[in-house]
């Protein structure tokens, strides 16, 4: 065999290792893409046919905290009202993105509704003071009135909204690159709808929809008012 054809049969060779890898990687990724497509629908189908009244988590025990007017408030304040619940911190850029958006957007809907109550309860209240809650109260329109946003003892405040709340566990980041780019804090981005009595009606991540598709932010969307619309009219 001369060395021309060796220098052949080893660029076909390469070439045809190349076209393999392609496909692979191709398959690889349209495997990926139907299996995103398939959790979507199955996220979009979760509610068909269940009952028009969904009882998710009931509060048994009272929270009391310190709201951006540096006043002390309850939980059980709010038995008689129907009210929006998340968790934030000042800091975290994926809060300001969805507080400055879909909870504004909520908030606007409902605010003239006197049994309407919204409540942001922050996962870093050592940085998030009463003067710094004000501060982003104030940048987002919100009234003391119906708008809370809560400080208060850090193992207090995290062991309420995972043991009583329902809301998933608040991991601190230790890798600086994901603190610049998402916070100190990985938290759940849930936004929690309770009914008069204290009892969760409804919960969705509405930013991680909107990074999905337009139909299941529409979709996680109704959700969430449908549920604030059924409560408030009971």
């Amino acid at each position: 065999m001369t060395d021309k054809t060796k220098i052949i049969l080893m660029y076909a060779g390469t070439a045809v290792l190349a076209v393999a890898l392609i496909g692979t990687f191709t398959w690889l990724r349209v495997a990926q893409e139907n299996r995103e497509k398939s959790a979507i629908e199955k996220r979009l189908a979760i509610d068909v046919g269940r009952a028009e009244k969904v009882e998710m988590a009931r509060l048994e025990k009272d929270l009391t905290a310190t709201n951006q007017a540096g006043e002390e408030v309850s939980i059980s304040q709010l038995k008689d009202k129907v009210w929006v619940a998340t968790q934030f911190f000042a800091e975290c850029p994926n809060c300001a993105a969805r507080n400055g958006d879909h909870l504004v957007d909520l908030y606007k809907r409902y605010q003239d509704n006197p049994d309407f109550q919204m409540v942001c309860v922050s996962v870093d209240p050592e940085t998030d003071d009463v003067e710094r809650l004000q501060e982003y109260a104030v940048n987002l329109g919100a009234d003391i009135s119906n708008w809370w946003f809560l400080t208060g003892d850090r193992e207090t405040l995290h062991h309420y909204m995972e043991e009583e709340m329902k809301f998933l566990s608040v991991r601190e980041r230790t890798n600086e690159d994901d603190i610049a780019r998402e916070g100190r804090f990985a938290h759940d981005m849930g936004v929690a709808v309770f009914g008069k009595g204290l009892v969760m009606r409804e919960k969705k991540d509405l930013l991680w929809a909107r990074e999905q598709s337009p139909e299941l932010y529409e979709h996680f969307e109704q959700q969430l008012t449908s549920a604030i619309d059924k409560a408030l009219a009971e």
